[in-house]
C-alpha cells in the first residue's frame, strides 16, 4: 500500500469524525448515549422539555454560584472543605446543561438562548475567539428582533 493511502487528508479525517455519530452497529447505543448526553427529550411537547431543561440548568448554575460566593476570598484550607460539594454541583450543572441542549428549542428565542449556553458553557475556553462568539450571539439577537 502506498504511503499516500495511509495518510488521509485533514478533510477526510474531519469528515469521518463528523459522520461517526451516524454510523453504528446493530445493538450499539444511540449517539446521544455514546457522547455522554444520556438523556433524550420526550416525544411530548418540545417546549415543555426545553423549559424544564433550562430551569434545571439555571437551578444547578445557581447552586454552583452559591458555593463559589460562600468560599470567595477564604483561605485555601477553608475552601478545600467545599471542594467535594463544589465538584458535585459542577457535575450536576454539566448534566443539566446536557439535558437543556438536548431538548428541542420550541422557537427562535429558545434557540438563541441554547446557542448562548453552548458558547458560554460547552465550548472549551479559547477554542473559539471571543469576537467569533460575540458575532454569533449578536446574529442570534439580531435575527430574534427581526422575527418579532
Amino acid at each position: 500500500m502506498a504511503a499516500a493511502q495511509l495518510n488521509p487528508s485533514r478533510r477526510a479525517v474531519l469528515g469521518a469524525a463528523v459522520g461517526l455519530p451516524f454510523v453504528r452497529e446493530e445493538g450499539a447505543p444511540p449517539p446521544a448515549s455514546a457522547s455522554g448526553y444520556g438523556w433524550s427529550p420526550s416525544p411530548g411537547d418540545p417546549g415543555e422539555d426545553w423549559v424544564e431543561g433550562l430551569a434545571s440548568f439555571r437551578r444547578a448554575q445557581a447552586a454552583v454560584a452559591e458555593i463559589e460566593a460562600a468560599t470567595a476570598g477564604r483561605p485555601f484550607g477553608e475552601e478545600e472543605v467545599w471542594l467535594p460539594r463544589h465538584g458535585a454541583a459542577c457535575a450536576a450543572m454539566e448534566a443539566a446543561l446536557a439535558r437543556a441542549i438536548a431538548a428541542p428549542a420550541p422557537d427562535l428565542a429558545a434557540f438563541a438562548v441554547k446557542l448562548e449556553l453552548v458558547l458560554a458553557h460547552a465550548v472549551e475556553p479559547g477554542a473559539i475567539e471571543e469576537a467569533v462568539t460575540e458575532a454569533i450571539a449578536g446574529d442570534c439577537r439580531r435575527l430574534l428582533r427581526r422575527s418579532r
